[in-house]
């Protein structure tokens, strides 16, 4: 009876949580906070010199790490009709011949105005059609960068979800951490650009680099900024020309400009979204279910140890572009929607 009564208590308090973080409700749940401190004594992380936002972020979390996960198939479907009405990624996510047809422009979204004209040679570099039309998957798991997968040891779970998509070619010989297999992963042109040297030198070791990667379809982002697209036809043709059967695409500006407006409505306004959050709100349209895994954009784990800022390196980003943080504070209220499931330590 006791047990039950104890049982029933934490039950209303994670629901009153997630009814705050719902809301955005800041100031509720700093009392939240402190009720829960002088009851259960929740840690609060005293080392990190945080803005106030993102050390409300960490407590949050901290309040819902014991908290039972059920996943809402309502607030999914919520999210996929939106998303479906304002960005439609099944048809607008890559750019293909049906979308772009020859003697049409596509505009820049990174560099608004700026358009390139779609003639014969691009629009021969274009499927006839998107490789995502129609594919509903049950189980996706979207996997981040962060340092925080080190030692996770989530490889074997990763593996066994339908569709695994992964960023910018990071490294897979960190197997028991991040699995093997991947469905989807990003070559951002700046990697083009910095790692392999415009590919106008040697081009063998980007075409090596794609190896480990095996079917995976890749998506580039080459209409953003002026003077990435033919970059990116490099890399097409690097495949092409090593006999690689692997396929790339260009991701759509069009696709990337509508969904930056949605989730400014939402109330995240970056420079510009990551494309963690660009390739997480396309699962949102075609998975059941959605776990995430290496995201979090803090500098320590919940045990308060300092981690690196990649699973493979502590190579810091350009600062002012993304907003991580409060990338993640969106991740954290679909969390407590019941939309996604969020791993944050050791998967065995």
């Amino acid at each position: 009876m006791i047990k039950n009564q104890a049982r029933l208590q934490g039950l209303a308090k994670c629901r009153e949580l997630s009814r705050l973080l719902e809301t955005k409700n800041l100031s509720g749940i700093v009392q939240f906070r402190k009720t829960a401190n002088e009851e259960e004594q929740v840690p609060v992380i005293k080392k990190w010199k945080l803005q106030m936002e993102d050390g409300m972020i960490l407590e949050h979390l901290l309040l819902t790490k014991e908290c039972p996960w059920e996943a809402n198939a309502t607030a999914v479907a919520q999210y996929r009709a939106e998303l479906g009405l304002c960005c439609n990624a099944s048809f607008w996510l890559v750019v293909t011949q049906d979308n772009a047809p020859l003697g049409s422009s596509i505009t820049f979204d990174g560099n608004k105005g700026q358009k390139v004209l779609v003639n014969a040679h691009l629009f021969d570099l274009l499927p006839k059609r998107s490789p995502f039309s129609d594919i509903p998957y049950r189980h996706c798991a979207v996997v981040g960068n962060g340092g925080i997968l080190q030692n996770s040891r989530c490889g074997q779970e990763i593996d066994q979800a339908d569709l695994v998509v992964r960023f910018n070619l990071p490294p897979m010989n960190f197997s028991d951490d991040v699995g093997t297999t991947t469905g989807v992963v990003t070559i951002n042109p700046s990697i083009l650009q910095f790692r392999y040297k415009n590919l106008q030198a040697r081009r063998k070791p980007f075409a090596d680099a794609l190896q480990p990667y095996r079917d995976a379809l890749f998506l580039i982002p080459a209409f953003s900024f002026v003077g990435q697209s033919d970059l990116s036809y490099r890399a097409l043709y690097t495949m092409e020309d090593f006999g690689l059967m692997q396929q790339a695409f260009f991701l759509n500006p069009h696709y990337l400009s509508t969904l930056s407006d949605y989730w400014k409505k939402e109330g995240l306004k970056p420079q510009r979204l990551s494309s963690g959050f660009m390739l997480l709100s396309m699962t949102l349209e075609f998975c059941e279910h959605i776990t995430l895994y290496g995201f979090w954009p803090f500098l320590h784990d919940l045990a308060d140890q300092p981690i690196p800022h990649h699973y493979y390196d502590n190579v810091l980003p350009r600062a002012g572009v993304h907003a991580m943080p409060n990338e993640f504070s969106h991740y954290l209220r679909m969390y407590a929607k019941g939309v996604l499931r969020l791993r944050l330590g050791k998967c065995q």
